[in-house]
């Protein structure tokens, strides 16, 4: 972003008048944690982001469909600065905001979750001064049309006054362009530049000042092209920096170098240039702060401070847990208090940082050894690496997690040992087959159900009328590697129909247990005939999102789930506890 100068001039009708730059805001988080948040209850689910270059400290936002057409000017940190009013254009589907070299913004009325939308366009406003306007009037409108099909899109940037816009399809990402700007009602149909290497299903993009960087954004991972904008073709076709995150992203935009990432949880990211230049891994946000933790925890034989990252030797915020051995060679110890609301086994992380000061840690749970050591060496200094120490079983409340040093490796220059912090998650398995009956109408979703629930022993060999009057019956399917169960690939369903999924549970005794479920849309589950969990969602699976605490009767029980498909994504995660891993699965009761 170019720096404002102190006073900024602006000739008007009536003469000139000063603005004040806002101040930079301080970043004081590391990369993986929101630098901010949005705090105006209006900027419900932010989708396009740009950084100014005439107000410094100043972001513009939108949000997407169903909201009023305004802009926000906010701060870094999600601060307001002021609300602006758009005028001479609604907002049916927002979806994007773009910049120019002439301080102008481009509003991208661009989503098309329907493919059906034939009204799409981009809006102009010159950008307004956030500190003494509260309207901004549209002053030109382009609309367009795709040359061959219809696609959705939530990406756009501007190159020389072109707005550009990226596809929003799950096999590929394909860019576009405009031939020429006309102020008409004439749609211009877009020129198609081509096909990102890599990216696909795209949420966001946005171009860097200089025009030798690119940036696209999904829910998961980021894509970071260079090269010239002069040869867009060539620079989208190349290799480029790429790391996965866990941010739920749908903006995206430069500010200078740095990255700036908004999601629909209205949360705001800053990424360093040198972060995606290296390709460094991102650690999951729903952490355990080791610095939060310290009031509880105990040394022994061991020197502990909080340290900040800058100290440790890596340019961005926030501060880890530093302790190292009272005496150089011997054994260190940092024991920390960690909580869990059910007994199972779980998987046990850390965030840890590396360096060539930093020592080999051993981890161990109530006393019990878990894993192997991991070597922190690293021959520069690396913050945010998530390490994976194992799995092991733990109590509902308090559980004592122990870190310990244990040695070096030969380059390595001390016995230091940085946690940023923990994590825990369930690690019992997921059920991996099912049985699948589908799609019906969803309409004739209450029938269904009392159907199959009344048969008490469901008989898998019968026929039942499904959607456009097809016969379906119960076939068997597979999950993905990680446990998710994709019905829109087993069923080959539309958008509003049902289907169900069949699975039994062996427990060699009574068992109180909670069953953990991440579901893709509507879901409804019945355990042994009767009902123990509903909720109606329209959105992506989280393993374990729901847990749902039941009891399992000894020998074989039913579980039955109706999942509804809202569109696009279709499926759920599903597994109970098991801390003595004594739970088996099967699509047939007498296996």
């Amino acid at each position: 972003m170019k720096l404002l100068s102190h006073l900024l001039a602006f000739a008007i009708g009536i003469g000139l008048y000063t603005a004040t730059a806002a101040s930079a805001d301080v970043i004081d988080t590391p990369p993986w944690q929101p630098t901010g948040k949005y705090t105006h209850p209006d900027i419900r689910e932010s989708s396009g982001i740009v950084a100014s270059r005439q107000f410094e400290g100043v972001y513009w936002t939108l949000n997407d469909s169903g909201n009023p057409a305004s802009l926000y000017a906010t701060k870094l940190n999600g601060e307001l600065i002021q609300e602006i009013a758009v005028k001479g254009s609604g907002n049916f589907d927002w979806e994007a905001l773009g910049i120019d070299d002439k301080n102008q913004l481009w509003i991208g009325e661009i989503g098309n979750n329907s493919r059906l939308r034939f009204d799409l366009k981009v809006v102009v406003v010159a950008e307004p001064n956030p500190f003494t306007e509260t309207e901004a009037e549209v002053i030109a409108s382009y609309p367009y049309r795709y040359p061959n099909e219809n696609v959705d899109a939530e990406g756009l940037f501007i190159v020389e006054g072109i707005p550009y816009i990226v596809s929003k399809e799950r096999a590929r990402a394909v860019l576009y362009r405009f031939p020429s700007l006309q102020v008409s009602d004439t749609k211009q149909t877009l020129e198609r530049v081509g096909e990102f290497a890599g990216a696909k299903f795209v949420t966001g993009a946005g171009v860097s000042e200089d025009g030798t960087r690119l940036a696209v954004c999904t829910y998961d991972a980021l894509w970071v092209y260079h090269g010239t904008v002069s040869d867009l073709t060539q620079m989208i076709q190349g290799t480029p920096w790429s790391l996965p995150h866990r941010f739920y992203g749908e903006a995206v935009c430069f500010d200078g170098e740095d990255l700036v990432l908004t999601n629909e949880a209205r949360d705001i990211y800053h990424l360093p240039q040198f972060w995606y230049e290296k390709e460094w891994a991102l650690p999951p946000k729903d952490t355990q702060s080791a610095t939060d933790l310290l009031p509880k925890t105990g040394a022994h034989d061991a020197t502990v401070q909080v340290e900040n990252y800058g100290a440790a030797g890596v340019d961005i915020g926030g501060s880890h847990v530093a302790f190292t051995p009272e005496t150089s060679g011997e054994i260190g110890t940092l024991t920390v208090p960690i909580e869990v609301p059910y007994r199972d086994v779980y998987e046990i992380r850390a965030v840890l940082t590396r360096g060539q000061t930093y020592a080999r840690v051993q981890l161990s749970v109530n006393d019990t050894t878990v894993g192997t050591p991991y070597d922190c060496y690293a021959s520069e200094p690396i913050a945010g690496t998530l390490v994976s120490f194992g799995t092991a079983p733990l109590n509902a409340g308090e559980n004592q997690i122990m870190l310990s040093t244990a040695g070096k490796a030969p380059e390595a220059t001390g016995f230091k040992i940085g946690i940023d912090s923990f994590q825990v998650l369930h690690a019992s398995p997921f059920v991996k087959r099912y049985m699948i009956l589908g799609p019906f109408p969803k309409a004739d979703t209450a029938t269904i159900d009392e159907l199959l629930r009344s048969e008490g022993q469901l008989d898998l060999e019968k026929t039942y009328t499904g959607i456009d009057g097809k016969a379906v019956g119960w076939q068997e399917a597979t999950t993905r590697a990680e446990g998710f169960l994709d019905l829109r690939s087993d069923l080959d369903s539309t958008p509003m129909t049902v289907g169900y999924t069949l699975v039994y549970v062996y427990a060699p005794k009574a068992t109180d247990a909670v069953m953990l479920i991440g579901s893709d849309d509507e879901i409804a589950v019945w355990l042994n005939g009767t009902e123990v969990h509903r909720k109606n969602i329209n959105a992506g699976a989280t393993a374990d999102a729901d847990a749902v605490p039941c009891q399992l009767k000894a020998g074989w029980n039913t579980v039955l789930c109706q999942k509804v498909d809202n569109g696009w994504s279709w499926g759920l995660y599903l597994r109970f506890t098991d801390a003595d891993g004594v739970l088996r699965y099967a699509t047939h009761p007498a296996e």
